[in-house]
């Protein structure tokens, strides 16, 4: 295959949805062909054990050319943030690991051996955003990439590949990120366009006005002045996003969006 025209998959795993996008990278972009699956949340077995028996599927069904680069996208169903508070001390790779290890099993225990923790590259005497995924599923995804015999490039939370879409956009804001995926609503809070705390949130047929109850509730509890909330929803398209009094309130897209179908709505930011 020419290297100008290399197949790619972008996939993006949730607890009740897969959608998997393949498409070629060359002088034209374009999709080849695209999945997805939704099925119940009942089994007994853990949610990224369904996740990858759909995925695998899918992947069969699609019949993906080997050696096609995958790109994989965990929706906050699978991932656990914390915000690491800035430290006096500049501290090496290896001290901001163990702080953040420390940090995690002061939160959650001794479940967090069985977690794969990696940090966002802040500069020192900045926060530093830590995420945690199940080593178990991260192996499986290698596995499942092995078998389909898949180059397996990335396996990022979906956090981290909006804010890469977004960021010249973000740049210098101050205010909030209301991220809205299937399942979870992320609320950023953002200093010059760096993100300052994570909250996430279960999302419910409700949720708009369980968010503006929630920024009601920050307007009277944060220390800050800015009261600027920008909301990027786009599994919510169609739905108008609601003022909130003493917030000002606007959608944020990504520059482009090749992707109209509903159910491949959080793979916009990876394309």
């Amino acid at each position: 295959m020419s290297l100008l025209s290399i197949n790619q998959l972008l996939a993006v795993i949730g607890t009740d949805s897969i959608a998997v996008v393949s498409r070629s990278r060359g002088l034209r972009n374009r999709v080849i062909d695209q999945q997805y699956a939704t099925f119940p949340n009942e089994s007994k077995d853990p949610a990224w054990a369904r996740a990858i028996g759909q995925l695998d599927a899918l992947l069969t069904t699609m019949q993906v050319e080997a050696k096609s680069k995958l790109k994989i996208t965990l929706a906050s169903d699978f991932v656990r943030y914390l915000a690491l508070p800035s430290q006096q001390v500049a501290m090496n790779s290896a001290e901001k690991s163990a702080f953040a290890i420390a940090s995690y099993q002061e939160v959650y225990g001794a479940v967090i051996d069985d977690w794969e923790i990696k940090l966002h590259d802040a500069p020192n005497h900045s926060v530093t955003i830590a995420a945690a995924i199940d080593k178990k599923l991260l192996d499986e995804i290698r596995a499942l990439a092995h078998k389909h015999k898949l180059q397996l490039l990335t396996v990022q939370p979906y956090l981290m590949t909006v804010f890469n879409s977004l960021s010249s956009q973000i740049a210098n804001v101050n205010g909030y990120l209301a991220v809205v995926e299937f399942n979870r609503l992320l609320l950023v809070n953002l200093y010059q366009g760096h993100c300052q705390n994570i909250r996430v949130y279960p999302l419910t047929n409700g949720w708009q006005l369980e968010f503006k109850n929630l920024m009601m509730r920050e307007s009277l509890m944060a220390d800050t002045g800015h009261h600027q909330i920008l909301v990027y929803a786009p599994t919510q398209k169609n739905i108008a996003i609601n003022a909130i009094e003493g917030w000002q309130v606007s959608r944020i897209s990504t520059v482009k969006n090749t992707l109209k179908n509903y159910h491949f709505a959080m793979l916009e930011a990876s394309v």
